[in-house]
């Protein structure tokens, strides 16, 4: 199955969105793009223009009208059609279809004229309302025809309603009547100006202006004057207009689309398949490649594409040439692989490894274990009789890793164990250490290093910590407490370093735990440390154990801790139980 998979990943992929389809989809896309923003731009332009030529017009027709009468003129005239006594004559008027009633009643009202004079007999006679409304209509006509207008007209919008009052087109029957509602108008209530607006009525495509007529006393606006302007042609040119232009465009845009991709196809898509075949053919072939295998194709361009076929021919070059080499290079990494593999048997031989450590000793039991991060490690333990009386236990934690690492730590357990031998405490001990190894460090490594020195008679631990973790320590209650000692400088910084001593009198069943900082500083996929408090759950989960089974316990918590994280330190550990003489033992 696996071999299937391999063989169809090294073969073209089939039905795919090729490189050939994005760029032309691209070309398409782009062309497309400009031509309809083109489109939309000079249709805008069009319209704005045609709109700016009517504006003009309307404004200053609607403002004519406004301008020529007076808002009290325009008042009076509503306040005589708004009665209850108009409309009943309108609505019969409307139902005969017979203005002349209207008519009638409109001479037998008085006037403007009449209503600012000093209400003389004879003033019915000099004015009546019917003047009024000629004296309007005369404006609006007079509009009409200078403006070359469709439509003038004075209307009143009281808030809830707009009503007609005079126009040059209607009869006496308009007057008064409610103007149907018209929803580009809504915005613009209580005889406010309207700007010209285009909106489709009964009688077509009409664009519309409204002026207010003002009363300059009290700066409200009496009623509207109105002016039209019909747009059916004008809305009929502008199709027409967007009809031709979206035909031009189109056969722009075929003309345009075909030739981009001719000219694509000759210029990237056909060498760029030539080079993908080629290639595609080179890594296809499992064997050892010669100068023959190389690429060579005629392409000759100075752009991107021939750089790319010049880099796939100078990159197979670079191919062959290192599969010349590719058997050397193995070989030797099997070498190093080797001497890697006999240097961490020798790491590990150098370390104490066997089991029970002292099978003729009953006063203590220990164990420990090391698991380094790579092949080699830098971190070691080391436990030995300095004396029938005195163990001496050492765990240390170099610097570095891997190879430097291991030849330091080989180096360092050597000079502990050598001068341990010789007696001294472990403060004595390790200053000796520290001096000799500052005395020639060039390679300016250091290691941490907990020694320990147990009086197995006494049961007196004398420690020296010099910068290591701290120990855990388990007395009579069988609890785990870890032991916050005095570090030291660690060993290999200073040659004039110092150390100090401290004492732990352990019972018999008492133990001490050890450890680098591979243990706490474990991590999870997540980055998460181990930390001291889970290692101290784990070694109080373990209290009971012998030496052997808290080791392994506390490995196998941190190894379900860290799951598939890589490990990225050594990982040791030393457990020491201390047993006590027995009587026999102590008379012998």
């Amino acid at each position: 199955m696996e071999e299937t998979n391999t063989n169809r990943e090294d073969q073209p992929l089939k039905h795919r969105w090729s490189m050939q389809h994005k760029l032309n989809a691209m070309v398409i896309c782009s062309i497309l793009a400009v031509a309809i923003g083109l489109m939309t731009i000079s249709y805008y332009v069009f319209c704005q223009r045609v709109d700016r030529k009517y504006d003009a017009t309307l404004t200053h027709a609607a403002e004519a009208c406004a301008n020529s009468v007076s808002a009290e003129f325009i008042r009076f005239f509503w306040e005589q059609i708004n009665t209850e006594e108009f409309r009943t004559l309108r609505d019969r008027a409307q139902a005969a279809g017979d203005e002349q009633p209207i008519a009638d009643w409109l001479r037998s009202k008085p006037g403007f004229y009449a209503a600012l004079t000093s209400g003389e007999d004879n003033s019915r006679d000099e004015w009546s309302l019917m003047a009024d409304y000629e004296d309007i209509m005369t404006v609006l006509l007079e509009v009409k025809e200078y403006f070359e207008t469709d439509g003038a007209y004075f209307q009143y919008d009281d808030g809830t309603a707009t009503y007609n009052l005079a126009d040059v087109d209607e009869s006496l029957l308009y007057i008064g009547t409610a103007e149907k509602s018209i929803p580009e108008f809504e915005d613009y209530a209580d005889n406010a100006a309207v700007p010209p607006v285009t909106y489709r009525s009964e009688f077509g495509w009409l664009r519309t202006a409204m002026a207010p007529v003002m009363d300059y006393e009290t700066g409200e606006s009496a009623a509207l004057a109105g002016v039209d302007i019909n747009m059916t042609g004008v809305m009929h040119e502008r199709s027409v207009f967007l009809r031709q232009s979206l035909l031009f465009v189109a056969i722009l845009l075929i003309a345009a689309i075909a030739l981009s991709v001719v000219i694509l196809q000759r210029t990237a898509i056909r060498p760029l398949r030539q080079l993908a075949k080629a290639a595609l053919r080179f890594a296809n072939e499992d064997r050892v490649f010669s100068k023959d295998d190389v690429i060579r194709l005629d392409i000759r361009s100075n752009d991107e594409i021939g750089d790319l076929y010049r880099e796939i021919k100078s990159m197979e070059n670079r191919i062959v040439d290192y599969t010349e080499h590719l058997t050397q290079v193995t070989a030797e990494k099997e070498r190093v692989s080797t001497e890697l593999r006999t240097a961490s048997g020798i790491q590990e031989s150098m370390l104490p490894n066997s089991f029970p450590a002292f099978p003729d000793r009953t006063d203590f039991d220990l164990y420990a274990s090391m698991t380094p991060a790579k092949e080699v490690g830098g971190d070691f333990y080391d436990f030995f009789l300095i004396s029938p009386t005195q163990l001496a236990i050492v765990i240390a934690d170099v610097s570095d890793k891997g190879v430097p690492a291991a030849l330091f730590m080989m180096s360092s357990k050597i000079l502990l164990n050598y001068r341990a031998q010789m007696g001294g405490s472990p403060s004595e001990i390790l200053q000796a250490v520290n001096a000799q190894i500052c005395r020639n460090n060039k390679s300016r490594m250091f290691v941490t290093v907990w020694l320990g020195i147990l009086d197995l008679e006494s049961g007196v631990l004398t420690c020296s910590n010099a910068g290591h973790e701290y120990p855990f320590l388990r007395g009579r209650d069988g609890v785990f407490r870890v032991f916050k000692d005095k570090h030291g400088l660690v060993v290999g910084a200073m040659a004039q370093s110092r150390y100090r001593d401290y004492e732990i009198r352990m019972e018999p069943g008492d133990a001490v735990f050890v450890y680098t900082d591979g243990v706490p500083e474990a991590s999870d996929e997540s980055g998460e440390f181990y930390g001291l408090e889970r290692l101290d759950a784990a070694l109080n989960g373990l209290s009971d154990q012998d030496p052997r089974h808290i080791l392994e316990g506390v490995k196998a918590d941190v190894d379900a801790f860290t799951g598939q994280a890589m490990q990225f330190d050594d990982l040791t550990m030393l457990c020491l139980e201390y047993k006590g003489r027995s009587a026999d033992e102590s008379k012998s």
